[in-house]
Formats: C-alpha cells, structure tokens, sequence
C-alpha cells in the first residue's frame, strides 16, 4: 500500500517504486514548466521583475521593498511557492473584503468605501496602495498585461536561457530525486499545472480522471459482452457469465427493491445498475498498490451525489409539476389549520435544507468510509515499519511473531476492506434508490 495522501488526494502523476521510473534529467530546461516556475530562483526574479514593472508604474513603493515583503509573506504556513503576482492579489482581495465590512458598520452612505477605510486613521494595510491603484479600470489592464508578461513561455524560456542554465548538479540530483518513481500525466489538452496537486488554468487531466475513465471503459466493454449474451437467449454459461448476471440479480433484489420497490426499481435499474458498478469498480482501485480509490476524493463523492440529486429533481418535477414537487418537501400532516399554519412552514424549511443536506452527507459518507480503510491500513504498516526499526537486531524468536501478527492482521483488513468495497457501492445505490423514490411520490 502506498502512503494516505495517495489515496485521498487527486495528483497529476501515477506513482511508482521509485527504482521503476527514474529522473534522469540533465538540465532545467528538461523538466516540467511548473518545476521551474516553483523553483525559488525563478520565482525571485519573476518577483523583482513585477516589483519593478510596478515601480515603472508610478506605484509609490520601491521594488526592493515590495520584493522584501513578498519573501516575508512568502516565508509564512501556506504560501510557500506562491508567486509575486499571487500574493499581490490575494493581499487587496483581503483589503477590499475588510473595506466591505467596515464601511458597512462605519460609513453605510459612501460610494467609495475603500478610499474610506483606507484613509481611516486605524488601517494599516501593506497592501492598501496596491488596492487602490487595482481599482481603477486603467491600471487594472496594466496589471493584467504584466501578469500575462511573466506567466507566458517567454518569460520562463528567458530564465531557463540566463540563470535556469546555471543550476547547480545538487540542484538537478534534488529536483531528479522529487521527481523519481512519479510518471508524469500528460496534459494533452493545454492545461497547466500550478504544482503536482493543483491546477493552474485549462482542462488538466489528473489520475483520478483517468482511472474512472479505465473503470467506466472496462464496465461498458464487460456489460456489452454480457448484454450480446443475455440477447441471445442461451442459457447462462460460464463462471463469468454467473457472476455478472448473479450479481445483478442480486443487488436487485436486496438493494434496489427494498429501496424503491419492484415497479421503481426497474425503470431506474440502469441508473442504478450503472452507479453500482462504477462505485464498486473506483473502490476496488484503492487496492491496487500505487493506484489509490478516486471515491476517496471529494471531487469525486460530490460528483456522483450530484447525479442523484439531479435526478431525483427532474424526475420529481416530471411526475408533481414544480409546484407539487415542492409541496411534497413538506409530508401531509392533516393539522388543524390553527397549528398548520405554524407548523408546515417550519416544517417545509427543515425539509427544503435537508434536501441539500442528505445529498452532501450521501457524499461525505462514502468519501469517509473508503478513506477510514486506507487510514487503517497505513497505521497497520507504520506499526510494522516502527516495530521492525525497535526491534532490529533483536533476537528472531523476538521479531518473528511480532511481525506474523501484523502482517495477518494487514491481510485481514485488506479483506475487510474488499468486503467494504462492495458494501459502500450497495449503500450509496439504496440511499439513491430511497432519495429518488421520495422525490417522485407523495408522502
């Protein structure tokens, strides 16, 4: 198994032990863009040259001093690699955002509320200049031009051509080693990469994205065989063949009926087949070493609970009308009028909320059960690892059951988890099932 921010963290590269795929890189000029634009030097340079665009501006501030402060903001918890233009922005987001709430409590009746909380005498604000000047249309399309200058190729070319083409042999053995036992995604559709974890701008194509597309291509290709069969007539044949359509018979009877009926759960059997089988397929990726489960990412829960909630609205809306669909929020009580009145408004609210609530928690609840067996699992081998470090050199009828133990009791998770893999894929279609099926009638 590979390590817990694998599994529950979508990447723009597939890992692999790192003597399989080693970075052999001579150059800079050979590693990825977003390589060298992270790298401190290229980013000091891009730095100094912003600072001194803006300097040639008529900003008011030295590029040395805004240089300065940008290393120090840059030396804080969670800015490390952010570039000049970064902290510019981000800085007079904050300062518009604290200008908003000021003048709302302090001056209500100003058309200007920036210049007015700037000109307050308790602001203090490093960035208020910047601010300033970024409200005004004119200096706003400088602005934007001078970041297009320096987030352009040419920029990055210009640097690998001067200082990139200095980088120390330590320099390239570090980067070499990062980058080693990592296989690199190509972006084959123009995106770029802020880092290995995020995207810059344009469609990036990450590892999760291509390991739903290799389960859903694998799911079309054996239910397209199984569907040719079953068309034909023929008896059942063939282990294949049972499992597939034992299977289906299966979850159709213990998790779509007693969710949503027989009727139901057969007009909505593709849908729910379909997701079954899809979640079934993402969670058993999560056991491949170095793969890692795409349903123990967010983006990918909230994807599907999305799907279901779309569903459920427009099916919903299909069978009540709009009006009637939002009626059914609220269950049918038979209240007096006197209590109805107070009640059923009260009660449609909590119902209209939960309505987005139990899609989001249908959401979360599969994200946090597939990353619980990938916690479990890491801790059972940093427990082996640990165990292995204090006991070395110790005697073998010391080690040996010790690591018997742990390396049972990592089997038999690992089955459990198998077992949890097929176990959330049912429960997530029988929430579908039960969320579509009240959607779609009265209560």
């Amino acid at each position: 198994m590979s390590n817990l921010l694998l599994h529950i963290k979508d990447a723009y590269y597939f890992e692999v032990p790192k003597f399989l795929w080693q970075s052999q890189r001579k150059s800079a000029s050979e590693f990825p863009d977003w390589i060298v634009r992270n790298d401190p030097g290229f980013q000091h340079r891009e730095a100094t040259s912003v600072a001194k665009a803006l300097e040639g501006l008529g900003s008011g501030i030295s590029a040395d001093a805004l240089t300065n402060q940008w290393s120090e903001w840059q030396s804080r918890p969670g800015n490390f690699g952010r570039p000049m233009d970064v902290y510019l922005d981000m800085g007079a987001d904050a300062v518009v955002k604290r200008a908003t709430r000021w003048s709302k409590k302090n001056a209500p009746t100003s058309r200007e509320p920036l210049s007015a909380y700037l000109a307050s005498s308790d602001a203090e604000e490093p960035l208020g200049w910047f601010a300033r000047l970024r409200s005004d249309p004119k200096f706003r399309k400088k602005w934007e031009a001078i970041k297009d200058e320096h987030n352009s190729n040419e920029f990055v070319g210009n640097y690998l051509a001067g200082e990139g083409s200095e980088w120390s042999a330590s320099k390239i053995e570090e980067y070499n080693h990062a980058l080693s036992g990592k296989i690199l995604i190509p972006q084959i559709f123009g995106g770029k990469l802020r880092n290995a974890y995020e995207p810059e701008s344009g469609f990036c194509l990450s590892k999760f994205m291509i390991i739903e597309l290799v389960v859903a291509l694998l799911l079309v290709g054996i239910f397209a065989w199984l569907g040719r069969r079953i068309q034909g007539g023929a008896v059942p044949k063939g282990r294949a063949w049972n499992l597939l359509e034992g299977l289906m018979e299966y979850v159709r009877k213990q998790v779509f009926e007693p969710a949503m009926g027989p009727e139901d759960s057969r007009r909505f059997m593709p849908l729910l087949a379909t997701l079954f089988v899809f979640i079934f397929g993402l969670n058993l990726a999560g056991m491949i070493p170095f793969l890692g489960a795409p349903t123990a990412s967010l983006a990918c829960t909230a994807a599907l609970a999305l799907v279901v909630f779309a569903v459920g609205l427009v099916w919903g809306v299909r069978a009540m009308g709009p009006v009637g669909y939002l009626k059914n929020l609220c269950p049918e009580m038979g209240l007096p009028p006197a209590l109805a009145i107070i009640i059923v408004p009260m009660l449609w609210s909590i119902e209209f909320i939960s309505l987005f609530m139990k899609h989001g928690i249908l959401a979360l609840r599969l994200l946090a059960n597939m990353v619980a067996g990938h916690a479990v699992l890491l801790g059972l081998m940093g427990l082996a690892v640990g165990s292995a470090a204090l006991y070395t050199g110790a005697s073998f009828g010391l080690w040996t059951p010790l690591g018997l133990a742990i390396g049972l009791g990592m089997v038999g998770m690992s089955l459990l988890e198998l077992f949890i893999a097929f176990l959330q894929a049912a429960m997530f279609t029988f929430l579908a099932g039960l969320f579509i099926s009240s959607s779609i009638h009265h209560h």
